[in-house]
């Protein structure tokens, strides 16, 4: 096969994937199990004080920002666990942002079509402070 063909049959097939997932949009379910389970019990309680650290939410298209008080969880602590929810939910993307001397730290969950839904699920009836 010449290169020009190599090319065009690349090109098709990114063409062919990318019309497969606007036809199948992505299944929003976190799988657990993909975290091992000597590490859940960890996980859990990673997650049970990043909810007690919320302050504040704001919504996005695609997702939520999280204010979160760093004097109720560290960076190194978040970071631990969004190592371990990426595992289990691959469709988010995650960013997290401290600011010169503005105290906490900002969480910024996103992803493809429909996962904002799943978010605010989660994260849209945390109380803040």
């Amino acid at each position: 096969m010449t290169l020009p063909r190599v090319a065009l049959a690349a090109l098709l097939g990114i063409a062919f994937c990318a019309a497969a997932r606007e036809k199948h949009p992505p299944v929003f379910a976190c799988n657990a199990k993909a975290i091992p389970a000597e590490e859940r019990p960890r996980h859990s309680e990673l997650t049970r004080q990043l909810m007690r650290s919320v302050r504040d939410r704001r919504e996005h298209s695609d997702g939520y920002s999280i204010q979160l008080d760093s004097e109720t969880i560290s960076f190194g602590q978040l970071a631990e666990w969004i190592t371990r929810e990426r595992l289990c939910c691959p469709f988010l993307t995650f960013q997290l942002t401290a600011s010169g001397d503005r105290p906490g730290w900002m969480l910024k969950l996103t992803g493809p079509r429909g996962v904002k839904q799943l978010l605010q699920a989660e994260f849209g009836s945390q109380n803040t402070r």
